[in-house]
């Protein structure tokens, strides 16, 4: 059973802008997932902070650097605008394959 506690305090430390970027519905539902480890703590795109406070509240030893998130310069946008539908559905999906890769790492590094 997940403790209540941690899920509160992740809540918490969350923007709560309830946007879907990480795939839940809410940042309940993402704070939740976390807490039972099905979901990373750097998929809140409220910035790389999130996931550090969220890896402290979990006692998960953090990395030197969020994965991903660079500081770029700005770029030019060209193209078709696409809606937030889209583009939530697209970076779902995009988790999801970083979520799998980055689970069989961690069986090979366990199995080493």
């Amino acid at each position: 059973m997940v403790d209540k506690e941690k899920i509160r305090e992740i809540y918490q430390a969350l923007p709560k802008l309830n946007c879907g970027f990480c795939g839940y519905k809410n940042c309940g539902q993402y704070a939740r997932a976390v807490a039972e480890g099905k979901a990373s703590p750097y998929r809140c795109i409220g910035g790389f902070y999130i996931g550090y406070k969220v890896s402290e509240i979990l006692g998960i030893k953090a990395p030197a650097f969020a994965y991903g998130f660079y500081s770029m310069p700005f770029a030019k946008v060209t193209g078709t605008p696409v809606s937030a539908v889209s583009l939530r559905k697209e970076v779902a999906a995009l988790h999801e394959k970083t979520d799998a890769i980055i689970a069989r790492l961690e069986k090979l590094k366990l199995s080493k």
